[in-house]
């Protein structure tokens, strides 16, 4: 009697434990993907794929919404007239010269002659108003006083979201910060690169007439029209830093007004810092190297490099000599590092700071 008991016991035991594993393989999630193996590594693997394609759709949903917001807003549209102006007439002073030289208003009866404009600037300046020269002048543009105007449009999309009290309703609606950040940064870009194939539609309507003016045209080769959108995707990964250093600039001063300063207080202190160009030929290794380093030099490299693909050389206009700039590649470390910098520091600020309206 007491032996069945004992038996019984026993099995009591036995049952309970098989019981409590059952029940632990099939309500862990850990254990559920490693007894049930590939049926349910196919739920696990929907689950992952469907929260992917959730996220995507969220991130889509957060950049249309960017895209329409900026597409829309007046200060885009002012800066881009603004830019298409000051490129017009940065591509008219070449043409003027030319016409003036080469005696074009007067059918060649009189020819003025610019005693302080060498003839090699006179070939440089033919080239500029005409193709494919006319690519890299244009992207240079792009890079001088379109990336003033960049950086004013990128403070005004961050800056603007705390001037108008959007933020916080944004925030309400999608409260991962980090998406809402990265949304706005791709959004940006998407913007600028619309607005620099603008400039180039333009600017090459008007090259076109000035070179049917004066007679000389150019011609565009496979190879030009191949290495334009790398030349664009190069130009706007230029201005990448400033309008990332403008965004967090205007985290920091939660307005417009604090990352327009900041934009362009970064342009001045670099270009500044940047000015003293003995720095590079300096026979010293850590001076190279810090001189280097500076935002402005890697710009300048880049800038070489778009303008001399289309046959600018930019030794006849400028004292940028590319022997004495960084190596394009290096440039471009350069100035990935500090844009993941000041988008960090943008993040930063985003996710652990508290929004004005009772967002935390």
């Amino acid at each position: 009697m007491a032996v069945t008991r004992a038996c019984r016991r026993q099995q009591k035991a036995t049952y309970s434990a098989l019981a409590e594993r059952q029940q632990r393989r099939y309500h862990d999630p850990i254990r559920l993907m490693h007894f049930r193996g590939d049926e349910q590594g196919e739920d696990m693997r929907y689950l992952r794929g469907t929260a992917r394609r959730l996220q995507d759709q969220i991130h889509g949903n957060l950049i249309g919404a960017e895209w329409l917001k900026l597409s829309h807003r007046p200060m885009a549209w002012v800066l881009l007239v603004i830019f298409l102006f000051f490129l017009v007439l940065s591509l008219s002073v070449p043409f003027l010269v030319l016409a003036l030289h080469d005696g074009v208003f007067t059918g060649g009866e009189t020819r003025v002659e610019f005693p302080v404009i060498t003839a090699a600037q006179i070939e440089q300046f033919r080239r500029q108003i005409s193709f494919p020269g006319l690519f890299g002048e244009i992207l240079g543009q792009v890079n001088g006083v379109g990336g003033v105007l960049a950086v004013i449009l990128a403070a005004g999309a961050m800056g603007g979201e705390y001037d108008w009290g959007t933020l916080r309703v944004q925030l309400a609606r999608s409260p991962d910060r980090g998406s809402y950040l990265l949304a706005k940064v791709l959004t940006l870009l998407l913007i600028l690169l619309a607005g620099i194939a603008i400039a180039l539609v333009v600017g090459s309507l008007f090259g076109l007439f000035c070179g049917l003016v004066l007679g000389n045209v150019g011609r565009i080769g496979v190879a030009d029209v191949v290495l334009l959108p790398i030349g664009m995707m190069r130009a706007l990964f230029i201005m990448l830093p400033y309008l990332l250093f403008a965004i967090a600039t205007g985290v920091l001063g939660r307005s417009t007004m604090a990352g327009i300063a900041g934009g362009i207080l970064l342009i001045v202190v670099d270009a500044g810092a940047g000015a003293p160009a003995l720095l590079a030929t300096v026979d010293n290794p850590m001076v190279s190297l810090l001189y280097n380093l500076l935002i402005q030099q890697n710009v300048n490299a880049l800038v070489v490099v778009n303008r001399g693909t289309y046959g600018l050389d930019p030794m006849v206009m400028t004292n940028l000599d590319p022997a004495h700039l960084p190596h394009p590649l290096q440039a471009t470390v350069v100035l990935a590092g500090y844009s993941l910098l000041f988008l960090g520091y943008a993040w930063v600020l985003l996710t652990r700071r508290d929004v004005p309206g009772g967002v935390s």
